[in-house]
């Protein structure tokens, strides 16, 4: 890209300054580690749209906690960049691009943000009773705020505001008023435009004019992003990140990973694929009057064109092209609607649920196993005809053709054996499983062994997932690689981490950590040890 002298001489003045205040607002983004965002990336649920801007590269969207970069002539998302906790980006009233280098400047009612993504930097002042914001046409005299009191100017690289008179020819935002009165077409469709599947009203928060003068974007608290081309009278959405904040399961899928969110008091239950370069987002939501028939996903497996999801309600069989969803509970024969855990093998489904074990067919027939098990199945593992099951009280296994759950030959006796065991996974022809506290395991000559308190370094462990010869394991505190023997080798703490996670997903580039608050996508370059 070519710029002009005077924006490249302004990149230097960025860049002088930078050298002298970038500790400060670094600080106040970083994490745990300094983080690149195509190391690390937080998706959620971007559907609240807090104001956008258009510029000669790209589409800014800010959100309640990031801001995002639309390429139109890419078609095509940058990874969110998410904002310091005080960058107060949910209460923003209005943002501009930076006419000479490209940053975007958001407007507070007590200040102002600033974020220059070539350098990864973000910048804020305080400035009271903030209006409004422009820019003079000229671009060199920096950004304008209007207050109660007055104007002040912000020169680029100074933290602090000086009253000023207004500019001479303001660039303003452009408002959601001044999009409608253009577009007569969408103001007669506004009823019908902001409604989301559920039928639920979203509203207009913002609006930009593309740079090439041939659309709107209207950013919308509900339904994301909508760009309202000239010629058009219905706009399109610009879907972006996940349709809820709370990842209860993923499962890691080609090209991808599916992730199921939970219902809370904003969002209802969902399942999206999102594509490991970002390039899709496709959500399932169920029937527009009832949305998907849970509210806690606990486990996802696939199977052939289908995928299951082990939930509070029973057993779904999702369609991941239609996005059909039929219920398996107790009303058709499982022993508890409440399903903890499943495995998939040669098409057969194994369903762990709070009071015994089920087999689902492809006709969605129960099959009760083992009768008189009428426990938690915790976890469940399928290998050469065999069902492991992880209980309340250590690890048991129903070998084919057996009505009943047997104590596995040679098992340990220590309390280790006998603590809950909570996830299962194989490590080739090894059987690994899941304490809250560490790893026990059962290799091919059925010798038995146990690992290191992991717990004293991720907290109580939740979760695990296969990654060359050894594990990722997920506990209350964090996420670490281990091998059976040893401790984590690496950890990614809360702070690398925006909460507890709650499950992991591994593919060929990537390491998904699903949490309370987001899905968390880290390039296994940059985190494996």
């Amino acid at each position: 890209m070519v710029r002009s002298p005077l924006a490249a001489l302004a990149l230097a003045v960025l860049a002088h300054t930078a050298a002298c205040v970038a500790p400060a607002t670094a600080r106040a983004q970083s994490v745990s580690r300094d983080w690149s965002p195509e190391d690390r990336l937080v998706l959620g649920d971007f559907s609240r749209v807090v104001t956008v801007a258009a510029g000669m590269e790209g589409v800014y969207v800010v959100s309640p906690t990031a801001v995002l970069l639309w390429r139109p002539l890419q078609q095509r998302w940058e990874a969110p960049v998410q904002a310091p906790r005080q960058a107060g980006l949910e209460r923003a009233v209005a943002s501009l691009v930076d006419p000479l280098d490209q940053s975007l400047w958001i407007a507070r009612p007590d200040g102002w943000a600033h974020y220059q993504p070539e350098l990864r930097l973000w910048e804020q002042g305080s400035v009271p009773g903030v209006r409004g914001m422009a820019f003079d046409q000229d671009g060199i005299s920096g950004l304008y705020l209007r207050t109660g009191g007055g104007w002040y100017t912000v020169a680029r690289g100074s933290p602090v505001a000086m009253p000023s008179s207004p500019p001479a020819r303001p660039l303003l935002p452009a408002s959601v008023e001044e999009a409608l009165r253009e577009n007569p077409g969408l103001q007669a469709n506004t009823a019908q435009v902001l409604l989301d599947q559920r039928l639920r009203p979203a509203r207009y928060t913002s609006a930009a004019r593309s740079v090439d003068r041939r659309g709107w974007y209207l950013g919308t608290w509900g339904l994301g992003v909508l760009f309202l081309s000239d010629a058009s009278i219905f706009p399109q959405r610009l879907s972006f990140g996940l349709a809820g904040g709370s990842v209860g399961a993923l499962f890691a899928a080609p090209d991808g990973v599916w992730a199921a969110t939970d219902r809370t008091s904003q969002d209802d239950a969902a399942v999206t694929f999102v594509a490991g370069d970002l390039s899709e987002f496709r959500t399932v939501r169920g029937l527009a009057a009832t949305g998907l028939p849970f509210s806690q996903v606990r486990r996802i497996v696939g199977q052939g064109r289908s995928l299951w999801a082990a939930t509070d309600a029973g057993v779904v069989r999702i369609d991941g092209e239609s996005g059909d969803a039929t219920l398996v509970d107790a009303g058709r024969g499982m022993p508890d609607s409440r399903a903890l855990s499943l495995a998939s093998r040669r098409g057969r489904l194994t369903v762990g649920t709070a009071h015994g074990l089920v087999r689902v067919d492809d006709s969605l027939g129960v099959h009760r196993l083992a009768p008189g098990f009428v426990d938690a199945a915790l976890a469940v593992a399928v290998r050469n005809d065999s069902t492991w099951v992880g209980t309340p009280v250590g690890l048991f296994v129903l070998p084919e053709g057996s009505d009943d759950l047997l104590l596995p030959r040679g098992r340990g006796e220590g309390p280790t054996f006998r603590e809950p065991v909570v996830d299962l996974a194989w490590l080739g022809e090894t059987l690994v499983g899941l304490t809250r506290d560490r790893l026990l395991w059962r290799d091919a000559r059925g010798a038995w062994g146990e690992g290191p308190a992991l717990s004293s370094l991720l907290g109580r462990l939740v979760r695990i997932v296969p990654d060359g010869d050894g594990f990722w394991v997920a506990g209350e505190r964090g996420v670490g690689w281990a091998r059976l023997t040893t401790m984590p080798l690496r950890t990614l703490r809360i702070g690398d981490l925006p909460a507890a996670p709650t499950d992991l997903a591994v593919d060929d580039d990537h390491l998904w950590v699903g949490t309370a608050e987001g899905l968390v996508r880290f390039r296994l370059d940059a985190v494996r040890p």
